[in-house]
């Protein structure tokens, strides 16, 4: 198969590119230079598109501008799902998050909600994945928390009392492919989880263990309701140009409980449900 990744050297895309190459399909993977979908160039994007039978979305961006989310989750992925429609593109498959949709206040997770809805109404055979916290060596999300686990000590919202359940980006990568070449019913949604429930202060405390052979950190609790004014604070003083350091938008992970039993590297030992249905993005 011609399978086209978009988001190919990033933290899952590279992954699942390694995948599909070795199972010897023809994978594309444009540069940011080649295709920028803040800038969407919609003839550079039909020349990738010319011969594909495949799309995978792996494309996320976390920012604290919300036009920017939009772009990119959601307007840039449904141009690209018309056109690859035009060219005779048959499956995309889209790299979402768990929780996505697009009634969501939190603009990371309305975003990716509402794009997902664009691609379902594409008229392509679309599946989408939605993983829980991803962790694997490389992830900015996961780097963070090996550096957050080196403190002794943690201040964390609520105590870090918020429920995780996460995924190993080699799972989630090796379901991606799996959908792209064996892909299941149009507008199925995989919710991807792993075998551990856990909490965000017992996640950091079990890397500080195991990759700093260190005792489990201290947890003092932020109360929520002092966050919300210091994060709005923040953000005033971003409009204002008070403070040119990036400052990504405060979100709880979102986890949704889903099996004890450990999951292997196909989407169908993923839950493939979601909780609610896919929204239609309004028009603007």
């Amino acid at each position: 198969m011609n399978i086209l990744i978009l988001g190919g050297s990033g933290f899952i895309g590279s992954r699942v590119a390694k995948i599909l190459r070795e199972r010897q399909h023809n994978v594309t993977t444009p540069s940011h230079a080649e295709l920028d979908l803040m800038r969407l160039d919609l003839d550079a994007a039909q020349r990738l598109l010319r011969g594909q039978d495949g799309v995978v979305n792996c494309v996320g961006v976390m920012s604290r501008h919300a036009d920017v989310l939009e772009q990119v989750h959601h307007h840039a992925p449904q141009q690209l799902a018309h056109l690859a429609r035009a060219a005779g593109v048959q499956t995309w498959v889209q790299l979402s998050a768990l929780g996505a949709d697009a009634a969501h206040e939190v603009a990371f997770v309305g975003s990716k909600g509402r794009g997902d809805a664009a691609v379902c109404a594409s008229g392509l055979r679309v599946n989408i994945a939605r993983p829980s916290v991803v962790f694997g060596r490389g992830g900015a999300s996961c780097e963070l928390f090996i550096k957050l686990a080196r403190l002794p000590v943690l201040v964390l919202p609520a105590g870090g009392r918020f429920d995780l359940q996460p995924v190993h980006a080699n799972d989630v990568a090796e379901a991606l492919a799996n959908m792209a070449t064996q892909p299941l019913p149009h507008g199925a949604v995989v919710n991807m989880a792993g075998s551990l429930k856990t909490t965000l202060a017992e996640y950091l405390a079990i890397l500080r263990q195991t990759l700093h052979h260190r005792a489990a950190p201290a947890v003092w609790a932020l109360p929520m309701g002092l966050l919300r004014p210091a994060l709005a604070w923040w953000g005033f003083l971003h409009r204002k140009g008070s403070l040119k350091t990036e400052f990504p938008r405060f979100r709880l992970p979102l986890v949704t409980p889903l099996s004890n039993k450990r999951p292997t590297r196909s989407p169908k030992h993923f839950q493939a449900a979601s909780s609610s249905p896919i929204r239609q993005p309004e028009n603007h």
